[in-house]
């Protein structure tokens, strides 16, 4: 096996068979430098002579690590077929990305699930305490009619003017949102009843109504306990969700029922949500496109970090690196361009060597 110094140009002959390993290494006598030896895979016959230009190394001495020149060499032993190699040449490995989000995607999933979470939390918030203030506010609003009626009917029902004590429901009834209003007496029969927005109960009650009149379970299901003047419930009527309040009609025993829809108040919740969702979703875009924008300034220069650190790694080192910005990504970029110059300086030391 004939090799070579890079260092002086210096060659020498050793014999391949004294290689153990793969690779070994030897110290050249001339310049003292290392020299590494691939174990050849395959060997070829040749006749070809070596020169005799050539330092040349016998068997003993590449065993011991000495060498001789080729005049000694020559003395020693007689001339024999020279043995040619062939090293299967080592391949740049390939570059492989790795697998993975960028960075701009990883900061965007990150602020996605930041809104997400804020906005699961905030619909929580939301949908806990708002319809309770909504319920209270109902609830007022039905016990401020209920108390308003029985105010207004109590002289006419003392006279038994049922008359009137009908045309006051049915004013109370016309109020925005009132399901129904009825009146009893003392004996707890149902003086007067008027349903509100009639359209929007079920086809069947309406027609029961009709036919029977206005229900009196209506108005018996939320009595008011003894020694109390008001009392409220929640309850289905016709299909639909209502609120009543009851009010003691003061000294005549009689009792004023006002029912409002509650599903109204649900509607308001959903309506008033609607706004703040639109708000989050306002927020995400915005945001992701800052996030975007800001990913951008910082993915662009990694990734042309990478391509000249690329063709450093296959030996293009000629090109310079241009530091642009500062921070991080300022700082790596100085550090490649330090590296590349570095490796140039080198190369061009041993050219010259």
């Amino acid at each position: 096996m004939i090799i070579h110094c890079e260092e002086c140009g210096k060659r020498y002959k050793i014999d391949d068979s004294k290689i153990v390993k793969d690779r070994a290494i030897f110290n050249c006598p001339n310049c003292k430098s290392k020299i590494e030896v691939l174990k050849p895979r395959q060997k070829v016959e040749s006749i070809d002579p070596i020169p005799d230009q050539a330092d040349l190394m016998d068997e003993k001495s590449a065993a011991s690590g000495s060498f001789q020149t080729v005049g000694q060499v020559e003395k020693a032993a007689p001339k024999r077929p020279r043995q040619d190699w062939h090293v299967e040449p080592e391949t740049t490995p390939q570059i492989q990305k790795t697998p993975g989000l960028t960075v701009g995607k990883k900061l965007l999933f990150v602020f996605l699930m930041f809104v997400v979470l804020t906005g699961a939390i905030l619909a929580a918030v939301y949908m806990k305490f708002v319809p309770a203030l909504l319920h209270d506010q109902v609830n007022l609003r039905t016990y401020s009619i209920s108390r308003s009626l029985a105010a207004a009917i109590q002289q006419p029902l003392l006279i038994k003017n049922y008359l009137l004590v009908n045309k006051m429901a049915e004013t109370n009834a016309n109020l925005p949102g009132v399901a129904y209003v009825s009146v009893l007496n003392k004996r707890g029969m149902v003086i007067a009843g008027i349903l509100g927005d009639a359209s929007r109960f079920d086809p069947d009650f309406i027609a029961q109504i009709k036919a029977n009149g206005f229900p009196k379970e209506i108005s018996t299901r939320n009595r008011i306990p003894g020694g109390a003047s008001e009392s409220k419930l929640d309850y289905s009527v016709g299909g639909h969700n209502i609120h009543d309040v009851a009010v003691a009609i003061g000294d005549t025993g009689g009792e004023a029922h006002v029912g409002l829809f509650t599903e109204d108040v649900e509607m308001a919740v959903q309506q008033s949500l609607i706004p703040l969702l639109v708000l989050l979703g306002v927020i995400a875009v915005l945001g992701g496109l800052s996030h975007l924008l800001v990913a951008r300034t910082i993915s662009v220069p990694i990734r042309s970090l990478t391509r000249s650190a690329e063709k450093i790694s296959l030996g293009e080192i000629d090109l310079p690196i241009e530091v642009k910005g500062g921070g991080e990504i300022g700082d790596l970029a100085a550090s490649l361009e330090r590296m590349r110059f570095s490796i140039k300086a080198a190369m061009n030391r041993l050219r010259r060597n």
